[in-house]
């Protein structure tokens, strides 16, 4: 997936004007922050926290190891980046991205503090839009989002290129402000609420929506939580989680087993795939890659057949025709 270099637009330039203010001066009404456990936080200055505008916290819930690179979009003052390089340790690697030049000097002085109390220096902080990652493709195991992708003009854009920066099997968990129903386009056009974290929001259907046409894999909501009624819209935070792995467009031999083990009677995956409860099922080497890995692993045992199957109602692929 090649990387399309997107144009900062109004909309950008209102963001990065409310929140270049936001970093000189603390801004409490300014989102809805999520509180911290404070073993996580203990080497982060606490200065730090008076500029911190996230609506979750899915450094916490994003699995992150010991030596994973984590990229974090829109990392502000680097509260989650922070909080990432206690987990990733010495080995790991924590990249922040910001559009605002204050925000990025905030962070880069509070980053010389954290390497210091850490004892190690593994955060980095790099200019740019969220709608075009200064990064390499297939270099990040996790890219965490805080409040961000509310504020892109082109949210396609953005999880297009959270897919493009993912390794092949890396996951994205992002937390977001979302309505209750479509916002209309006259409150779109309010440059003040959208900064705000509020007209920019996506209806929870059309955000999900957003990570399937992206292509994302094993999507999951892990938390969601009310915040405010602005113009007669609910807003609230949602935090989700979707894998990354290559879509399949025709199987191959279906040399392997899959066997779904509950607890529903029957499940599809994103491809079309049907997994009837307790039954192996003959899959193709890629599809059984998939179903082996996060975050399907619990719920599938797959094995080796060594031999190819011939294909049947319940094979690999819809309808049973082995390229649909």
């Amino acid at each position: 997936m090649s990387q399309k270099v997107a144009e900062k637009t109004d909309k950008h330039a209102s963001v990065e004007e409310l929140y270049s203010t936001a970093a000189k001066a603390p801004q409490p009404g300014l989102c809805c922050p999520k509180p911290y456990m404070n073993e996580m936080t203990a080497h982060i200055p606490k200065e730090a926290f008076e500029f911190n505008y996230g609506c979750g916290s899915p450094v916490l819930k994003a699995g992150i190891k010991a030596g994973d690179t984590v990229v974090d979009l829109g990392s502000g003052v680097g509260i989650d980046c922070f909080v990432a390089a206690k987990l990733v340790g010495p080995k790991g690697k924590v990249i922040g991205i910001d559009l605002t030049e204050d925000m990025l000097a905030k962070a880069n002085k509070y980053k010389a503090i954290v390497a210091q109390n850490l004892g190690y220096d593994v955060v980095e902080f790099r200019k740019g839009l969220i709608e075009s990652i200064p990064l390499e493709a297939q270099s990040a195991d996790v890219v965490l989002s805080n409040c961000v992708v509310n504020l892109s003009p082109d949210k396609e854009k953005v999880l297009n290129d959270v897919r493009r920066v993912l390794k092949i099997g890396g996951r994205a968990v992002i937390s977001d402000i979302v309505s209750d129903r479509d916002v209309e386009q006259v409150h779109q056009d309010d440059k003040k609420l959208w900064a705000e974290c509020y007209t920019g929001a996506l209806s929870v259907k059309a955000f999900l929506e957003a990570f399937k046409k992206a292509g994302f894999y094993g999507l999951s909501q892990l938390a969601e939580t009310a915040w405010q009624e602005v113009e007669s819209y609910n807003f609230a935070s949602i935090t989700v989680e979707a894998f990354n792995y290559p879509k399949s467009s025709c199987c191959g031999a279906l040399d392997h087993f899959a066997v779904y083990l509950g607890p529903y009677e029957s499940v599809a995956d994103e491809d079309g795939h049907q997994f009837p409860r307790f039954k192996a099922v003959p899959v193709c080497a890629e599809t059984a890659s998939r179903l082996a890995g996060s975050p399907f692993e619990s719920n599938f045992v797959v094995a080796f057949a060594g031999r190819e199957l011939k294909p049947d109602a319940n094979s690999c692929a819809p309808g049973g025709a082995c390229c649909g």
